[in-house]
């Protein structure tokens, strides 16, 4: 994880939720379709990594499965603890943490591998996706789409939070280390009565091919790679990847944490 990590609406769960109120549902709902086509058996039984406040967590669950929500923040499990009582939440990180169980399906969502930068580290992440399953077990990731704008091109740079009790926007500037596909995105905040705000972060990019190849080093097969939430099929030019894959293999274990 990155120690630098900064941003105005993690530091602050409350102010995340009052943000995006509706906007969580429509990448798991694509999840939920795929895994409905696609499982053998049926998904009873999923974890999300990189849970936040719990909304994917609440979605899945109000769709009927069992979940487990796990995320590296001390603050957005807590948060997510307090406002949804009765899921399971746990602090982990996705490098290391094991449950000692496995799932029907497994989530990624929001750009959170994203968030992992080395690639010894992103394989321990597919390690870990890989300890949590059992043959057939569906995989689905979302993440920048590295071919579609290396450069930060087409990604949001104009930000606005207006809720009831804050008010706040934001310019965002985006600079690509190309040599370690690290896209850096900053932004200056302006919230009436505080002085500048800045926060950044750092999305490690990986391409297609890159990722299908990381993904079948921990046994899994891609099954769909979309640039859209509607599923259609095409040349994946989009700013984000929504991927498929399936547990094929035997499970690796490149270390293990107990999560809190």
């Amino acid at each position: 994880m990155d120690p630098s990590l900064s941003n105005l609406l993690y530091d602050d769960p409350a102010l995340y939720e009052a943000v995006y109120p509706t906007s969580e549902k429509e990448i798991p709902a694509m999840a939920e379709r795929l895994f409905a086509e696609h499982s053998r058996a049926g998904v009873r039984t999923l974890l999300d990594f990189g849970c936040g406040t719990g909304r994917h967590v609440e979605y899945f669950t109000g769709a009927g499965m069992d979940c487990v929500g796990v995320d590296y923040q001390d603050a957005m499990v807590s948060f997510a603890r307090l406002q949804r009582p009765g899921h399971d939440f746990r602090v982990g990180d996705m490098r290391t943490v094991r449950l000692g169980r496995t799932f029907d399906a497994v989530t990624c969502l929001g750009w959170a591998i994203s968030n992992i930068h080395a690639n010894e580290d992103l394989a321990r992440v597919v390690a870990t996706f890989a300890a949590h399953s059992a043959p057939g077990t569906l995989l689905f990731l979302h993440v920048p789409n590295a071919i579609a704008g290396p450069e930060g091109h087409g990604l949001q740079r104009h930000f606005t939070i207006d809720t009831p009790g804050f008010t706040a926007t934001a310019e965002a500037t985006y600079t690509l280390e190309h040599r370690t596909q690290l896209l850096t995105r900053e932004r200056v905040w302006h919230i009436a009565g505080r002085p500048p705000h800045r926060d950044h972060v750092r999305f490690r990019l990986l391409f297609p091919m890159e990722l299908e190849l990381l993904l079948a080093g921990g046994g899994f097969t891609v099954l769909g790679m979309y640039d859209n939430t509607a599923a259609r099929p095409g040349d994946p030019t989009g700013p984000a990847l929504y991927v498929l894959a399936r547990f094929d293999g035997a499970r690796t274990d490149r270390g293990s944490t107990a999560p809190r």
